[in-house]
């Protein structure tokens, strides 16, 4: 039997930032702290042990960033075994959206054989550019995002791990990172599940900056990801396509 993978992991994780306690006396007999260590604030559905509520934490995420610029990034790469002694069959997923928090938004989807690209403008109007490698066309509405790449998905791995807090950054808002595994045991996207692993940075007021998963499957392809979100100081370009996509 294979194994089938899925790794959602963001760069940038915040490292911790160690708190050395420290007491010295002011002059009057008072002894006083130095660095006090400072317990975080858990956002909604998270505690010191992890995650309380999946559901909840997702939602919480959801209205962290509703009015903020945002960049995610996600690659997707799926290697499908091969049956004899051929060689095995490689199809890539390249997900890229930005959003300057006034809704002017832009998409880039990569896969194997083809690029579609979406621009929505400020007041609401939609261009998408598709290039299936022989051919270039415009529409007028938003491709779908697969659903594969969007966080509800792994929301039951998030409540089936067992989370432990590793690291607080000194970051404001600080981030919390946790890392665990469980067994989910259940049907997803990418099939019969069931030992899973996590690892996941959250920041106090329940932003996620990485999201990561590990699945195990009895039987199927390998599947490997990269997903990380950026915030804030994100700019939203006009695609160089723009022009020509108006004019049809």
């Amino acid at each position: 039997m294979h194994r089938r993978r899925l790794l959602l992991a963001g760069g940038g994780l915040a490292a911790l930032a160690g708190c050395s306690g420290q007491s010295g006396d002011d002059g009057n007999g008072e002894e006083e702290n130095g660095d006090e260590e400072i317990d975080p604030t858990y956002p909604a559905g998270f505690d010191e042990n992890g995650v309380t509520d999946a559901d909840e934490a997702l939602s919480g995420h959801e209205t962290a960033i509703a009015d903020r610029s945002v960049e995610g990034q996600t690659t997707i790469e799926l290697t499908i075994p091969a049956e004899d002694d051929g060689e095995d069959r490689i199809q890539q997923l390249s997900l890229m959206t930005q959003a300057d928090g006034t809704g002017t938004e832009f998409s880039r989807i990569e896969l194997t054989e083809s690029i579609a690209e979406t621009y929505r403008s400020g007041d609401g109007t939609v261009y998408t550019r598709i290039d299936d490698g022989e051919n270039v066309q415009y529409e007028a509405e938003e491709i779908e995002t697969p659903e594969a790449v969007s966080l509800g998905t792994f929301g039951p791995a998030l409540a089936a791990a067992d989370l432990a807090l590793d690291d607080v950054s000194d970051d404001d808002p600080r981030r919390l990172t946790y890392s665990g595994s469980g067994v989910l045991d259940e049907d997803t996207t990418f099939g019969d599940v069931e030992d899973v692993e996590t690892r996941i940075v959250v920041d106090e007021e329940g932003a996620i900056h990485s999201f990561g998963v590990s699945y195990t499957v009895p039987d199927g392809a390998d599947v490997e990801a990269s997903f990380e979100f950026t915030y804030d100081d994100v700019t939203v370009d006009e695609p160089d396509w723009l022009d020509e996509a108006r004019g049809k």
